[in-house]
């Protein structure tokens, strides 16, 4: 697989748990009873919980193969903020 391929991938992925974490947050947060889609509110928990725990342990990959970009707007940032002026 190319890195191009590989990357498009890892984004579509984290942009799907982002929307899942959303919308369970969503239901977890405003419904209140112990039911929710027809799913019992402890198994959206358990599942917010890992689908949040896979994010956070995806969201490296993508930092790690663009980090030039990454260190390039880090070099740049500094430069404006703790240059003369």
């Amino acid at each position: 697989m190319k890195v191009h391929s590989f990357k498009a991938a890892l984004s579509c992925l984290l942009f799907l748990l982002f929307g899942f974490l959303a919308f369970s947050g969503f239901l977890l947060y405003f419904g209140k009873t112990g039911m929710a889609m027809g799913i019992a509110r402890n198994t959206w928990r358990e599942t917010h919980v890992w689908a949040a725990l896979s994010a956070c342990g995806l969201i490296p990959a993508p930092i790690f193969l663009n980090r030039r970009l990454f260190l390039s707007e880090l070099k740049s940032w500094t430069r404006k903020k703790g240059g003369p002026g």
